[in-house]
């Protein structure tokens, strides 16, 4: 039975603000994370490290983990929001191992991939990656365009069978979109089943529609 079941209310508490500026209201709120779903919030702020070149260190704390956690909390609750491009595939498989690695050792009892609805395919990773996102897809007869959050612009998701390009780190990878996945991000993430093989979640802003070309002025 999935563990995620509705949090309590946030408590919350007027408190003066840390630098002086008069009187805040802080908010203290509950999540219930299970190992793989905590492992993706470890994975989400060092794999974009790790691709800028820094080392990953060979440890982290649990107070280390918590910290970031709590600033997770702070910069929503601020309506902060900051998105990358995709990472490589190299630098996804390195910081997956590494965050596993991490959740294991500091929490060894925590339970692991019981909330399904919630797993995130991190490129590289599992075998049956193709396999399970077709099955969480869901498919899209025309395009949608949702419209822009207080986190995210306006973004568009391909209709099924759609030639899109990926554009990404001064790379491009080519495919055909078949549906759209709700993940642990604030939008959803746009299937796509690449030319060269192989398949993705991959996140809105760095898909482009490939335009029907003519071909020695032939339609």
């Amino acid at each position: 039975m999935a563990i995620n079941t509705t949090p309590p209310p946030a408590i919350a508490a007027l408190v003066p603000d840390s630098e002086g500026h008069g009187t805040v209201l802080r908010i203290v709120y509950a999540h219930h994370l299970d190992g793989e779903t905590l492992a993706f919030q470890l994975f989400h702020r060092y794999v974009h490290r790790l691709q800028a070149g820094t080392q990953l260190p060979d440890e982290i704390t649990r107070a280390e983990v918590m910290a970031l956690l709590g600033a997770q909390g702070a910069d929503c609750a601020e309506g902060w929001h900051s998105s990358a491009n995709e990472p490589t595939e190299a630098a996804s498989d390195e910081a997956w191992q590494w965050v596993r690695a991490q959740v294991t050792r500091l929490f060894p009892g925590l339970s692991w991939k019981v909330e399904p609805d919630r797993r995130m395919n991190i490129p590289g990773v599992d075998a049956d990656k193709v396999a399970d996102i077709v099955i969480r897809a869901r498919p899209l007869a025309s395009d949608v365009t949702r419209p822009a959050t207080m986190f995210d612009p306006a973004l568009t998701y391909y209709a099924d069978g759609t030639h899109v390009v990926m554009r990404a780190r001064g790379t491009e990878r080519s495919g055909r979109t078949f549906g759209m996945a709700e993940g642990a991000a604030s939008y959803a993430y746009q299937a796509v089943r690449w030319d060269d093989g192989g398949a993705d979640l991959v996140a809105p802003h760095v898909l482009h529609r490939i335009e029907s070309q003519t071909q020695d002025g032939l339609a």
